[in-house]
C-alpha cells in the first residue's frame, strides 16, 4: 500500500528538504520503501511517498529515523486508498509542470466524485498522473501535469467545483521532486495501481518509460523553459 508522510518544519523548510534528499536512502527498508519526495509551493511541508507492506511498517521511519532531523516539528501520515495511476501520453504540451490538487467533499459524495475524476476525458494540456482517496488533510488527492497554472485553475473552476458534493478544492505547483527508488522499481510499483486503458488512448500513444518524478524538469529544459518556470 502507498502512504504519504508529511514533514513540517519548525521554521526552515529547506533544512528538512536537504535532510530528506541526503539521508533518506540510509533509512530504506523492504517493509517501507521511500519512492520519492516532493515539495509544493504554498504547502509548508515535505511529502515522502512510501510503498509499505502494512501500516505499521512506517512506524520505524517516524519514531526512529526522521527524529534525527532536529528541524522537523511534527509529522502527518496519510494512507492513499484506491490510488489509480494513469498512463502518461507520449504527446505532451511543450512546457509542463506537476501540480498537487486537494479536494474536499461531503462523505456522501466521495465515491461519485472519485469516479467522475477517474472517468473524465482530460484535455491535451492537462492530464492526470494519479488520483486517490486520502481522507487525511484532504478527502481526494490528485497529481496532474499541465501547461500552466491558468489551465489547472480553469479545470478546478469549470469542472471539479461543479461536481455535486465538492465543498472546496485547491492546487499547488510542485517545485521540488526527488526520486529514491529506481525508475524500474517506481514503474513496477505504479503498475499495481495503473489504469490499464484510457478511453481514446491506444498503447502506441502511451509513454511507458517517462519518469514523472524527475523528467518534467528535463523535458521543460529541452523545450526552452527557464529554471524559474519549472
Amino acid at each position: 500500500m502507498l502512504m504519504i508522510v508529511r514533514l513540517y518544519p519548525k521554521t526552515d523548510l529547506s533544512r528538512v528538504w536537504n535532510y530528506v534528499e541526503k539521508k533518506i536512502k540510509e533509512d530504506m527498508s523492504e517493509a517501507a520503501t521511500p519512492l520519492y519526495a516532493t515539495q509544493s509551493e504554498g504547502m509548508m511541508n515535505v511529502g515522502i511517498i512510501f510503498d509499505v507492506d502494512e501500516p505499521d511498517s512506517i512506524a520505524k521511519f517516524i519514531t526512529e529515523d526522521i527524529v534525527k532531523c532536529d528541524e522537523v516539528h511534527h509529522t502527518k501520515t496519510i494512507s492513499l486508498m484506491k490510488p489509480i495511476f494513469f498512463p502518461i501520453p507520449k504527446k505532451k504540451p511543450e512546457t509542463i509542470q506537476r501540480y498537487l490538487i486537494r479536494i474536499y467533499a461531503h462523505p456522501r459524495h466521495y465515491k461519485k466524485v472519485y469516479d467522475q475524476l477517474v472517468d473524465h476525458r482530460y484535455p491535451f494540456n492537462l492530464f492526470p498522473i494519479y488520483i486517490s482517496y486520502s481522507l487525511g488533510d484532504e478527502d481526494i488527492l490528485m497529481n496532474v501535469a499541465a501547461d500552466s497554472e491558468e489551465t489547472v485553475n480553469k479545470f478546478l473552476r469549470e469542472y471539479v467545483r461543479t461536481l455535486d458534493g465538492v465543498n472546496q478544492s485547491t492546487f499547488y505547483p510542485v517545485h521540488k521532486s526527488k526520486r529514491f527508488a529506481s525508475l524500474e522499481e517506481l514503474i513496477k510499483t505504479e503498475g499495481k495501481y495503473t489504469l490499464k486503458k484510457i478511453k481514446g488512448m491506444s498503447n502506441d500513444e502511451v509513454d511507458f518509460e517517462f519518469d514523472w518524478i524527475e523528467d518534467f524538469k528535463e523535458y521543460a529544459m529541452l523545450t526552452g523553459a527557464l529554471p524559474g518556470d519549472i
